[in-house]
């Protein structure tokens, strides 16, 4: 398939997730239908992104930011990176939205979270967690409670 063409449909996917994220984050459907269906196929698809990238002769490593930059400047490899964004920030955006829900966030409160989250990752979560602990009372704590358990 067409690189140009898998990019726009990872991107639809991801979006449209997202969306759903927000609207039904508090049902119970969401979180196995995503997990089980978009986490699934954008990981399948990282990994044949990304083992084409990397074993078609890409010159570089992980040793420093000019190496990883040249891993990158294989276009498979580089659509299998921007999957792993796509996936990873989907996968954390969940995580904030099933402990959001358990623990009674304001659904308002939650959407920049979920905005920064789709987009600019770690500054979503970090935007979520000083929203969490403000509401508890308490400094930014181990986030893994009770809440990450996504079986239905």
């Amino acid at each position: 398939m067409d690189l140009e063409m898998m990019f726009t449909i990872v991107n639809a996917v991801a979006l449209l997730s997202w969306v759903l994220l927000f609207a039904f984050y508090h049902t119970h459907w969401v979180y196995p239908s995503l997990f089980s269906g978009v986490i699934v196929f954008l990981a399948a698809v990282y990994l044949y992104y990304i083992s084409v990238g990397f074993t078609g002769g890409a010159e570089g490593g992980f040793n420093s930011l000019r190496e990883v930059r040249m891993l990158f400047q294989d276009d498979y490899a580089l659509l299998g990176g921007w999957v792993h964004y796509l996936a990873f920030d989907l996968f954390v955006g969940m995580w904030v939205a099933k402990d959001a829900h358990y623990r009674k966030i304001n659904r308002w409160l939650l959407l920049p979270c979920l905005f920064l989250t789709f987009m600019l990752g770690p500054v979503g979560l970090l935007l979520y967690l000083v929203i969490r602990a403000l509401k508890a009372g308490e400094v930014v704590q181990y986030p893994f409670a009770k809440s990450t358990d996504f079986a239905p």
